[in-house]
């Protein structure tokens, strides 16, 4: 037979360990986002190379090249990460919260948080 207080203590560990995944969860999501925001950027990362005065057609193709590698590796490490399989289980987890109470949900706004953007922020 298990003691009352050691039934307790398994509840109460298991929310902690809940809260403690969420948590995780609110780090990978916010860092997704920020992500996806960066991405904004990289189209005029990419011709930027183009509108700048280069000393040789030479140096503007390299130039050019590095842009255009450099904002695919941004692309990649944000399609991977979107894809990995943590994201994933994320991604399940809120359409199942959805599912099971969608009008709980409170709209997320950035300008309700000035510290969004920042990653050592909560």
């Amino acid at each position: 037979m298990v003691d009352r207080s050691e039934a307790v203590a398994d509840t109460v560990s298991n929310a902690t360990m809940d809260e403690v995944q969420l948590g995780q969860a609110m780090k990978r999501l916010k860092l997704l986002y920020i992500k996806a925001r960066l991405l904004r950027g990289t189209i005029p990362k990419i011709l930027d190379p183009l509108v700048q005065k280069q000393p040789s057609p030479d140096a503007l193709f390299n130039s050019f090249v590095k842009a255009v590698n450099d904002a695919q590796i941004d692309i990649k490490e944000f399609t991977d990460l979107m894809r990995d399989e943590t994201s994933k289980q994320i991604f399940a987890h809120v359409e199942k919260s959805e599912r099971e109470d969608p009008l709980g949900i409170k709209p997320w706004r950035h300008t309700d948080h000035p510290d969004w953007f920042k990653m050592d922020k909560e």
